[in-house]
């Protein structure tokens, strides 16, 4: 089966073939904090692109022309057109930089000789400013002669750090190929600037001829490959028949065991992906390995957790994934692209993705002053009595919105979204907690330190007396007037003129939805008889919020002209005793 199509009506036929669907014309989804931007389009039928050292970005068409895309715009005259046979996955697939294009202007591109024998060729053309020197094309590289099968050409061509080129080389739809020394299809191949062929090429004493070009065999269709920046490390892409799709370590000298192995081996000849993907369609799934760039760029503008990471992209699923090199795993980044075929970051950081389904070139960025949230302040440890309020608080920077999510011991806390976070009534059983709060936004989270939570045991409350004395500070609650007190207040507003007396206390706190039932009192006489003091109001003193007022009424039986002592429960604690004189 094709694992690439060149036009677009071709195109969107494989995705109807393979996927069962359409593909996806509208933009790309993008993790939040990422933009996107068309930089080109008009497109017809783009195979690779890649950017010149001086950010200029030329975009190969697989009908012959070399566009050039300069200070965001494609210029409308072709750097180049040579004449491809474009039938299939042929046609103009690969273009590369000179490491001196400074200075000497040489360009380089992987095309198919239209011409019997057909067969792909690597020429090398000067540039002059924006279009080549007429009549500048010198051949460097020849390739074997194709059969009619028109698929599986490869085509990627890079420089690496060495200043050798670089050549992926498809199979030609033949397996066997792959295997034999004797021809250069299913390969990678490194050559000089000129052609000639480097003496310490890892089979150059063991192949013959032109054959000692190749630098690594066992491929398929390596369509696309990437040198990390800074680095000898080559990620070679090598597009699957029909169970897996492969990222290989690109190795001197490595057989990569197509076609009697595809994805993960433990055959000890050949060597195994560093990561594979299935076939099918969905996030993780596809069927063309298309593209693949590190991000290594020269001024980082993606955040830091993106650096030396590997961008690669899959054909049908229409996705962006990103893996890490440290542990060969994956994760999601884009998605909804129509068929992507190239991937490159460019200076600045942005990463450019061309869309073959779109006809277009997209960029996507990642806007300055944006960033994941961190913790500026964070919650402190509280220390409160049984019954009081604690509250935890958290201040986050970071791109807005920023979303809270407190924690108990860990565990989420439900309806806790806010900057704080208030116990309303702690408890015994709430000491030793742990708060903590996770600050979100569409970039990243960020969790706080933890604070703890301590509960000491409530005082029992304490009735207030006259300095030095057990006499208790009381008032008639209408009169203000102080003992002895009558059990009968005639200017009392009650129906049964009973007195009422205002003691006032301290620990004396109520909880929350608690009134003056939770307070009990009662009197006692000289022989110990006690007399149950209703309780008819309990509130704070306004202005000394630390005393509670508690309003009581005298029963008719009490003992005249006598002392009795008052205490009050309140949770089950029991107040001190304090003196009251009844007329």
């Amino acid at each position: 089966m094709l694992r690439f199509i060149s036009h677009f009506t071709f195109a969107i036929a494989a995705c109807l073939l393979l996927t069962g669907t359409g593909c996806s014309l509208n933009g790309a989804t993008l993790p939040s904090g990422f933009t996107e931007t068309q930089i080109a389009g008009g497109l017809s039928g783009p195979t690779a692109m890649d950017f010149a050292p001086d950010g200029r970005l030329f975009v190969c068409l697989q009908g012959g022309q070399l566009r050039v895309i300069k200070n965001g715009a494609l210029l409308a005259t072709p750097f180049l057109t040579v004449t491809v046979d474009s039938s299939g996955e042929r046609g103009l697939l690969g273009i590369a930089f000179d490491p001196n294009f400074q200075t000497n202007q040489f360009i380089y591109i992987y095309y198919t000789v239209p011409t019997t024998p057909r067969h792909n060729r690597v020429s090398r053309f000067t540039a002059n400013g924006d279009v080549a020197v007429p009549n500048s094309e010198l051949a460097i590289l020849d390739l074997d002669n194709l059969s009619s099968a028109t698929n599986h050409n490869g085509g990627a061509i890079h420089f690496g750090p060495d200043g050798k080129l670089y050549v992926a080389v498809g199979e030609n739809a033949n397996g066997a190929n792959s295997q034999t020394l004797s021809n250069r299809l299913g390969k990678i191949l490194r050559l000089n600037s000129d052609g000639s062929i480097p003496s310490d090429n890892p089979f150059f004493n063991t192949a013959s001829g032109a054959n000692r070009v190749i630098w690594a065999l066992g491929l398929r269709n390596p369509y696309t490959f990437a040198f990390q920046p800074n680095s000898t490390r080559l990620f070679i892409n090598d597009v699957g028949q029909a169970t897996w799709e492969e990222i290989d370590d690109g190795i001197a000298g490595s057989n990569y065991g197509w076609p009697d192995t595809e994805g993960v081996t433990t055959d000890p000849r050949y060597r195994s992906p560093l990561f594979v993907y299935g076939h099918g369609t969905g996030s993780t799934i596809g069927c063309a390995i298309a593209g693949g760039t590190f991000y290594n760029p020269s001024t980082v503008q993606f955040p830091s957790n993106y650096v030396g990471k590997y961008f690669f992209a899959d054909l049908c699923s229409g996705w962006i994934r990103l893996l890490d090199p440290a542990t060969n795993t994956a994760a999601s980044f884009a998605g909804g692209i129509s068929q992507p075929v190239d991937l490159k970051i460019s200076s600045d950081g942005s990463l450019y993705y061309l869309s073959i389904g779109s006809s277009a070139v997209f960029k996507v960025q990642f806007p300055a002053n944006q960033a994941p949230p961190t913790i500026t302040m964070q919650p402190s440890d509280q220390t409160v009595i049984e019954g009081q309020p604690a509250t935890f608080n958290v201040s986050a920077n970071g791109t807005a919105p920023l979303s809270y999510q407190w924690q108990r011991n860990s565990v989420d806390i439900a309806g806790a979204i806010g900057s704080s976070y208030t116990i309303s009534t702690a408890t015994l059983a709430d000491s030793g907690a742990r708060f903590r709060c996770v600050v979100t936004n569409g970039l990243g989270n960020a969790t706080s330190n933890e604070g703890i939570l301590t509960v000491t045991p409530s005082p029992p409350p304490t009735l207030m007396t006259e300095p030095n004395t057990d006499r208790a500070i009381a008032f008639d609650s209408v009169t203000m007037v102080r003992d002895p007190f009558p059990l009968i207040t005639l200017l009392n507003f009650s129906s049964d003129q009973r007195t009422r007396i205002m003691l006032f206390a301290t620990d004396a706190d109520l909880m929350p939805g608690e009134n003056s039932s939770a307070i009990t009192a009662k009197a006692e006489d000289a022989a110990q008889v006690v007399y149950p003091l209703p309780v008819e109001f309990v509130g704070k003193v306004s202005g000394l919020n630390s005393f509670t007022e508690i309003v009581v009424k005298l029963p008719d039986n009490l003992p005249g002209n006598a002392d009795v002592f008052i205490s009050i429960t309140l949770h089950s604690k029991t107040s001190n005793r304090v003196r009251l004189k009844i007329q």
